[in-house]
């Protein structure tokens, strides 16, 4: 990933959601986890990962990388995993859901990134991804592990916002969905343009002001 050549668009939805919001919900399908787990890089972020044993790999990866982990899904510890969760999100540091896993189906969106969003207030943020060159894997999501050198777009789609109560999760969470698979279809088809015209940095990390709220506490 240090080698490939990543581009971000749609940066001024995450800014705005950020200097509004202090924190986001981040959101993506499953395929991504690999290439978007590296772009969290000690960037104050938090992430929910299953118990079993792909999830504690994908644990110590995250952990290697700076981002605070609690473990659990949709089968096993997920109500612990998700209070730990939104336990972390309350002191500035922004979650980050796969929300399709841990076992799919894919592309097919789970209510507790909506839940969460509207237990802290803030909106989800979704973000689309695709690379010139990679290889699939034969897993249920068909992961996407990019080539070493190539190039890559991330495309941040605009907030999703909370809803005010459990009924409007439902509706929030088909919201997300819809605009996680545009995105992803405007990072494949629009590939050369948005990296061409894409940002180098991150506007999810300390450049981008996710960790402002968590600074702020510490100084007072």
């Amino acid at each position: 990933m240090s080698s490939g050549d990543l581009r971000w668009s749609g940066y001024d939805h995450a800014l705005s959601g950020l200097q509004n919001h202090g924190n986001l919900v981040v959101t993506f399908w499953h395929e991504w986890v690999f290439p978007l787990s590296f772009t969290l890089k000690q960037n104050g972020f938090c992430a929910l990962t299953s118990q079993h044993h792909d999830g504690a790999r994908l644990g110590s990866a995250l952990r290697h990388l700076g981002v605070q982990v609690c473990h659990g899904s949709s089968s096993r510890g997920g109500l612990r995993g998700f209070q730990r969760l939104q336990t972390l999100a309350q002191t500035g540091l922004s979650p980050v859901i796969s929300v399709d896993g841990p076992k799919g189906p894919p592309q097919e969106a789970k209510e507790g990134a909506a839940a969460l969003s509207r237990r802290l207030g803030v909106p989800m943020i979704p973000l689309g991804f695709a690379a010139e060159k990679y290889y699939r894997l034969g897993t249920w999501d068909r992961m996407i592990l990019p080539y070493p050198g190539t190039r890559a777009v991330i495309v941040v789609a605009p907030p999703v916002l909370p809803g005010s109560r459990r009924a409007d999760d439902s509706n929030r969470t088909q919201e997300l969905q819809d605009s996680l698979n545009q995105a992803t279809e405007l990072a494949s088809q629009n590939f050369e343009k948005l990296w061409r015209e894409g940002a180098g940095s991150s506007p999810l990390g300390d450049s981008g002001l996710t960790s402002a709220k968590r600074r702020n506490r510490r100084m007072l």
